[in-house]
């Protein structure tokens, strides 16, 4: 039996999975699997598995002994969790539920993840040598992280122009950094409650302080926000 859960999760609506699922898609006919069902679903990268319908879905439907893989596009579309919590689920799904976890742009990660599961099936000696794999894990991702990190700020530098005495503005021309936020109310709102003695902090923990962005989501200013709007 070679049955088949192909899973994708994107961060946002903007997001567009239809070419990560076509290319999972192809990665079973390749193999002559059968593809049972096509789960999506829009979720935080870091959010608790929990709490992602589809995922938790899936999980108890490998309980159920529904399907024997799980395919995803990359092992980040599965889940961003720490890679010991991930290592934990994903012998947990092979070990107990003989489910296997298949990432179709398979990277060094994704197969490290799926051979370190394996490898502690071994006893003692599977154990240790695991534990070894683990910490090179943890080794390569904070060189990773370093790397995408340092790239990101070479190109924020890269993408902004800079004059003395002139607004910073983008290589499009546009005003640089985060947007105003232009709420008359949540303006009057803050000025109100540090009339009444409130600190910065107690003026944030106000239900009433929140404001919409463009995309029409309910957020909270930051602390630095509410304290340039007292000082006006």
């Amino acid at each position: 039996m070679n049955k088949v859960i192909i899973y994708n999760r994107v961060s946002t609506t903007e997001q567009n999975p239809e070419l990560q699922i076509k290319e999972c898609v192809e990665f079973c006919k390749a193999k002559g699997w059968e593809i049972i069902d096509t789960l999506q679903e829009q979720a935080s990268a870091f959010k608790d598995e929990s709490k992602r319908d589809k995922f938790n879905l899936m999980l108890k439907r490998a309980e159920q002994g529904e399907f024997n893989h799980i395919v995803v596009w990359n092992m980040d579309r599965f889940s961003r969790q720490p890679e010991e919590e991930v290592l934990k689920l994903v012998k947990k799904l092979n070990l107990l539920h003989g489910v296997d976890i298949n990432a179709v742009r398979g990277d060094l990660w994704s197969e490290l993840v799926q051979s370190i599961a394996k490898i502690k099936e071994m006893g003692f000696v599977g154990e240790a040598i695991s534990e070894f794999l683990e910490k090179i894990i943890r080794g390569l991702e904070f060189q990773r992280a370093y790397r995408e990190s340092k790239t990101k700020s070479e190109r924020v530098k890269l993408a902004v122009r800079k004059e003395e005495g002139k607004t910073t503005r983008s290589y499009k021309g546009n005003k640089w950094g985060r947007k105003a936020i232009n709420s008359d109310r949540l303006k009057e709102k803050i000025k109100e409650l540090k009339q009444q003695g409130l600190s910065i902090r107690d003026i944030l923990k106000n239900e009433d302080i929140y404001y919409y962005d463009k995309n029409k989501n309910k957020k909270k200013p930051s602390l630095a926000t509410i304290h340039s709007i007292v000082k006006q």
